[in-house]
């Protein structure tokens, strides 16, 4: 059986195929690529793909410019690949696979994995596996992506954050001290890993320096106007009475 190709939208736009990595080309191309890989499914229309090309303002030759970026991307993806319905485009899914799609459902199923943290950890590692850069690449940026990428990007952190809980409830809270102590560096506003963090210290014994980092929570939070949650300040609690931290980050 035939490996179906594969979009990669999870960095670089391109297509993995039998014989390799396939570029998409120019800028235009892998614009129409990353609107049909968005739609998931479903039929785009040809206007639409017009304004994502080109704004506000597409030029009167729209779509036969559009029809001839859609041939090139049959001649990379199979000639099945993308439907023409009307005056809309459609990736067939049973013909090609999605990068984002399979790393939906590998981060659904390390969601679920709640009673396994090893199978837990096992799949949020799988699923971060997918990821190569920013989703869309050098589209990234531009308003027919923005929304998508920042979607995405809250996944992917959703995903590591389950990877790390699923390390504590494995007893590796030695092991994610200094990940998650860059984390939060790099997202400061993520309460969910500065409570993984003071966690992590906590059942490391180091007591003083997670009362430390609840401390300096407080105060960042205070900048914008906002306290620490209700589990950081239950777990702050915990340790002053020198009671035992939750292994798994949910306090």
């Amino acid at each position: 059986m035939v490996a179906k190709p594969m979009i990669r939208i999870l960095g670089p736009i391109d297509v993995v195929t039998p014989d390799g990595v396939q570029s998409v080309g120019g800028h235009r191309p892998r614009a129409v690529l990353g609107a049909l890989v968005v739609a998931a499914g479903r039929a785009v229309g040809i206007d639409h793909l017009a304004e994502v090309v080109w704004g506000e303002d597409p030029p009167a030759t729209a779509a036969n410019t559009l029809q001839s970026y859609v041939s090139d991307l049959r001649h990379v993806l199979g000639r099945e690949a993308i439907r023409t319905i009307d005056h809309s485009y459609e990736l067939d899914l049973d013909v090609v696979d999605i990068d984002v799609l399979d790393f939906q459902r590998t981060l659904r199923l390390a969601d679920i994995a709640a009673d396994d943290p090893s199978e837990r950890w096992r799949l949020c590692g799988e699923a971060l596996g997918y990821w190569r850069g920013r989703p869309f690449g050098d589209l990234s940026d531009e308003p027919a992506f923005t929304l998508e990428s920042y979607r995405l990007d809250e996944l992917r952190m959703a995903a590591v954050e389950l990877g790390l809980e699923a390390d504590l409830a494995l007893g590796h809270h030695e092991l994610v001290v200094g990940e998650l102590q860059s984390a939060v560096e790099e997202y400061p506003y993520r309460e969910r890993l500065w409570l993984l963090l003071v966690t992590a210290l906590a059942l490391d014994d180091r007591r003083v320096e997670a009362l430390r980092v609840c401390s300096r929570l407080r105060r960042i939070l205070g900048d914008v106007g906002l306290e620490i949650g209700d589990e950081i300040a239950a777990i702050e609690r915990r340790i002053l009475d020198g009671s035992p931290a939750s292994g798994d980050g949910t306090g």
